[in-house]
């Protein structure tokens, strides 16, 4: 046997529902990228050997390090650096780069006038894997945040 309900719309919400979803989404993002920031720092942090006046400087303002960001555009969170070295950092140099590279040994002279013989240098890959390693994070922050 079939019922009818009737049913009374007592009040449209939708728009405010879909501003706040766009709000959440929004600053769930911003989240993730501020905690994806600081691992790709801390990978680096780990990883590259620094000294005094190098340009992979630990200090937040300048340096590898200190150059990568985040953004947050079109529902998408954008981490990235506009170091020029980071490239090399990320993919690796030589007989150590991702793909394959130069096999044999280089000279390079460095900003004090100093001849230096390289092979390469290995791949860290401070942005991959500051995502790769924290995505149960991130989706952590997701769901907190995609929950209110």
């Amino acid at each position: 046997m079939a019922t009818s309900f009737d049913v009374e719309i007592v009040a449209d919400n939708t728009e405010e529902v879909l501003q706040k979803l766009k709000e959440n989404t929004e600053a769930a993002l911003e989240a993730c990228g501020i905690q994806a920031v600081g691992h790709a720092q801390d990978i680096i942090t780990e990883n590259i050997p620094r000294h005094p006046g190098s340009w992979y400087t630990p200090k937040m303002g300048s340096g590898l390090r200190g150059s990568i960001s985040h953004i947050v555009k079109d529902n998408t969170c954008y981490v990235g650096t506009n170091n020029e070295h980071a490239i090399y950092n990320e993919y690796g140099t030589g007989i150590y780069a991702d793909g394959g590279g130069r096999q044999s040994p280089w000279a390079y002279q460095d900003d004090k006038g100093h001849w230096h013989w390289t092979r390469g240098i290995k791949p860290i890959h401070f942005l991959k894997d500051a995502f790769k390693k924290n995505k149960e994070e991130y989706r952590a922050i997701l769901i907190e945040y995609l929950s209110k």
